[in-house]
């Protein structure tokens, strides 16, 4: 199967390059950096990685859509406060540049399905509740309100001109397929601040709730899923065994590191933005790819 990564240069593009390369897939990499950051996948022979500007419609116009099986959008721009300084870019990034993929798709008569990771911050969070994909819908910032639109994009296209997507809605991402890599987001931050300072500070009583799921099981879902019938035209939650406080969290990292919990004041902003309890209901996944999840928290932190 020839697949298309589009922004393979960023954590979930390089791990899901690493999974899917070593499950005999053929891969197309495009991204605008120089080279590929990933010195193992690069050398094997069933990846190729070409540089291109995604963010300029003629270099969308340079690829062969109609060559290829699955297109996996990684590109973009991600960040939360930043976005009500450097809105335009945020739009031009994520939103017009997936808008210019479709019309350029539509254009070359291909049929290959687009994968499109979406993100917890769709959701409004919901006291002690698991959110299922219908549950309510709030952007507190410029790049959740790209990721709802691009959802819809990818919906109304679809429904126009019958071209095939999954959406794929991801919660907080940790770990690494990659030898000597890192770990992203709120749990690799933590693991830096208590190795780096010996403190892990977060907001408030940290009492709020997430779904962490391990990169090696969300490449599987997004590797394995988007491959049947089932999961075609659908927008679907990627779960975990993981569902907990954020302060939960720090405590087992804090323990690992010998590190000390430190609580601070809200800064307004953060709190503002701040989405609350987001933990997933995976219930429509498992009904239409039966997955077990295979990592969990404890046994990474205590790696």
């Amino acid at each position: 199967m020839n697949i298309l990564v589009l922004g393979g240069n960023g954590y979930l593009g390089q791990n899901l390059i690493s999974w899917l390369i070593d499950h005999h897939f053929n891969i197309h990499c495009v991204d605008m950096a120089d080279n590929f950051s990933n010195d193992s996948v690069k050398r094997s022979h069933k990846f190729a990685y070409e540089k291109l500007d995604l963010s300029r419609l003629e270099n969308i116009k340079k690829i062969k859509f109609e060559t290829f099986d699955l297109i996996y959008i990684l590109a973009g721009k991600t960040g939360t406060k930043s976005g009500f300084q450097d809105y335009q870019s945020f739009v031009e990034l994520n939103e017009l540049l997936l808008l210019n993929i479709l019309s350029v798709y539509k254009q070359r008569k291909a049929s290959a399905r687009i994968i499109f990771p979406s993100s917890r911050l769709v959701y409004k969070g919901r006291k002690d509740t698991f959110l299922d994909e219908k549950s309510e819908k709030e952007a507190k910032s410029i790049y959740a309100a790209n990721k709802l639109a691009c959802e819809f994009f990818l919906e109304s296209w679809s429904n126009a001109y019958g071209i095939p997507f999954t959406v794929f809605r991801i919660c907080v991402p940790y770990g690494h397929l990659i030898p000597r890599s890192y770990s992203y987001g709120t749990l690799g931050f933590m693991i830096s601040q208590a190795k780096e300072t010996g403190e892990i500070i977060i907001y408030g009583d940290g009492s709020q709730k997430r779904t962490f799921t391990h990169v090696a099981d969300i490449c599987e879902v997004l590797g394995k899923a988007s491959c049947i019938k089932s999961t075609k035209n659908k927008i679907i939650n990627i779960g975990s065994h993981d569902n907990f406080e954020i302060l939960k969290l720090a405590n087992l990292i804090s323990y690992k590191y010998n590190a000390k919990v430190v609580q601070k004041e809200w800064p307004k902003l953060d709190l503002l933005i701040e989405s609350g309890d987001t933990m997933f209901d995976d219930s429509l996944l498992q009904s239409l790819y039966p997955y077990n999840y295979k990592k969990n928290i404890q046994e990474f932190v205590n790696l």
